[in-house]
């Protein structure tokens, strides 16, 4: 049964080449911007994740809206950075 399936579908891929074509082609495109999406997803959603208090992380930003258009941008420090003692 299966074997008669696969016949059918190299059959109809040889016959119409130019539909089959466009058929591939599109299920390509569509499943390689689908797995670059899921990517994308997951490295932000890991950022951080390797600090032991990531849910406490917060990340300020200031919006400076300006003639051209808004910019965006990191502020300055707002508390003292944590000394860290390297054991040698």
């Amino acid at each position: 049964m299966w074997r008669n399936y696969i016949k059918t579908a190299f059959r109809n891929l040889i016959r119409y080449k130019g539909f089959s074509f466009i058929n591939i082609l599109g299920l390509s495109i569509g499943m390689a911007c689908s797995i670059l999406i899921f990517l994308w997803v997951q490295f932000e959603l890991s950022y951080d994740k390797f600090n032991d208090k990531s849910d406490k992380l917060y990340r300020l930003v200031q919006t400076q809206y300006y003639a051209t258009g808004p910019l965006t941008t990191t502020c300055m420090p707002y508390a003292q950075p944590i000394a860290i003692r390297l054991i040698p």
